[in-house]
C-alpha cells in the first residue's frame, strides 16, 4: 500500500496550478484515459450506498505526469444498484479542483463494469459506443469520455480491480456548451414538447432497439430549452442505454410499455402523430449519416471485430427499414403510442 500512502500524503494541486493547458478539453478528446481510484470500494460493494465516502482519483496525463484530487464517492443507478456486483459510481470533487476549458468538473457519473467479466465490460463498451451514436444524430448529447481505471480498495478486502468505464458529461456542461438550459419536471403536456425532437429520439431509440425510455414520466431522458427562449418547446435529451438491444444484456428486458418480446426485437415507442412530416424528414437525417454510423462502430477498436461485425449487421437491418420509407412509416404507425 505505499502508493496509497504517496497518494495521499499531499500531492494534491489546486485549480490554479492545474491550470487551462492540463485538461484543455476532457470530453472533446476520445482517447482513452487512464486514471486510479481510491475509495471504500468494500462498503460500496457489499452496501451500495447513496451516502458519500472519502477518496481520490489520479489522472494521468502520461506515463510519468498525473495529478491527484479528492473525491467523495457513492453508489448511483436505480437498475444497476439492484443488478450490479459493482454499482456505478458518482464522483463529487472538492469545489475549484478540476478545472477544463468547459469549466469546473463538480460531479462526474462514471459508468463501471458492473460485473467483473469481460461480457460485462462488453456490455459497457456498447453502451459507450451508443452515446458516440447519439452525437451524430443531436447537437443536443451528453458527451462520454473512455477510462482505462485501476481501482485501489481503502476499506477492509483491501482488493484492487483493473477495469474500462467511461464519464458521462453533467448535463450543465452540455447546456453552457448549447446554450440551453435545463427543465426540471416529470410531466409536461404535449403541446410543450418539441415533436420533432423527441421523434428523433423515438427513431433512434428504434435504431439500438431500445424501449427504456419515456418521455411521459421522464424516463431516461432529460428536458432542455434554448436559454434566449426564443423556442418555449422543450428538447428530450436520452441517456441510459444498457437496456438497448444492441447491448443485449444478460439482465434487459424490453419495457411494461412495449410490445417487444426481446430487447433485440424493436419496437417504436415514440409518439403517434397525425402527418408524415417528421417521419420523412428523419429518414433524410438518418440515411445522411449512415456511412458514418458504420465508420463509428466499425473503427471502435476497444471491441474485438466479431462484435463490431454482429452490431453493424444490427444497424444495417434498421437502414434497410429506412430505404423502403412507406412501409417503414406503416409498421411505426403500427406500434407509435397515443400517449409519451
Amino acid at each position: 500500500m505505499f502508493l496509497f500512502s504517496f497518494l495521499f500524503s499531499g500531492n494534491n494541486l489546486s485549480a490554479q496550478e492545474v491550470g487551462d493547458s492540463l485538461y484543455p478539453s476532457f470530453f472533446a478528446d476520445d482517447e482513452l484515459l487512464k486514471i486510479s481510484l481510491y475509495f471504500d470500494i468494500t462498503t460500496h460493494i457489499r452496501k451500495k450506498s447513496e451516502a458519500y465516502c472519502d477518496g481520490q482519483v489520479v489522472i494521468y496525463d502520461s506515463p510519468a505526469d498525473s495529478t491527484v484530487f479528492d473525491v467523495r464517492c457513492r453508489a448511483r443507478g436505480n437498475n444497476r444498484k439492484d443488478i450490479c456486483f459493482f454499482p456505478p459510481v458518482m464522483l463529487n470533487f472538492k469545489p475549484d479542483s478540476l478545472f477544463t476549458t468547459e469549466g469546473y468538473l463538480a460531479k462526474l457519473k462514471l459508468v463501471t463494469h458492473c460485473v467483473n467479466s469481460k461480457m460485462y465490460e462488453e456490455y459497457m463498451l456498447k453502451e459507450y459506443l451508443i452515446y458516440k451514436l447519439w452525437e451524430l444524430v443531436s447537437p443536443y448529447a451528453l458527451r462520454t469520455r473512455l477510462l482505462e481505471i485501476n481501482y485501489y480498495d481503502i476499506g477492509e478486502r483491501d482488493k484492487s480491480y483493473h477495469c474500462k468505464g467511461f464519464f458521462i458529461e453533467p448535463l450543465y456542461m452540455m447546456t453552457q456548451r448549447t446554450k440551453t438550459v435545463e427543465i426540471e419536471g416529470e410531466y409536461f403536456h404535449d403541446a410543450v414538447i418539441n415533436a420533432l425532437d423527441a421523434d428523433r429520439v423515438a427513431f433512434f431509440s428504434y435504431m439500438i432497439g431500445n424501449t427504456d425510455w419515456r418521455i411521459k414520466s421522464s424516463h431516461n431522458v432529460k428536458f432542455i430549452k434554448p436559454a434566449d427562449e426564443s423556442r418555449e418547446e422543450i428538447t428530450a435529451i436520452p441517456y441510459d442505454f444498457d437496456h438497448a438491444g444492441l447491448v443485449n444484456a444478460s439482465y434487459a428486458n424490453p419495457s411494461e410499455w412495449s410490445s417487444a418480446k426481446t430487447v433485440t426485437e424493436r419496437d417504436y415507442t415514440g409518439r403517434c402523430r397525425d402527418y408524415d412530416d417528421n417521419y420523412y424528414l428523419l429518414i433524410e437525417e438518418f440515411m445522411a449519416i449512415e456511412e458514418d454510423v458504420y465508420e463509428t462502430i466499425m473503427n471502435f477498436e476497444h471491441l474485438d471485430i466479431r462484435k463490431r461485425k454482429a452490431i453493424y449487421r444490427y444497424i444495417v437491418a434498421f437502414y434497410k427499414e429506412l430505404k423502403k420509407p412507406e412501409a417503414f412509416i406503416r409498421n411505426i404507425r403500427n406500434s407509435c403510442m397515443d400517449r409519451y
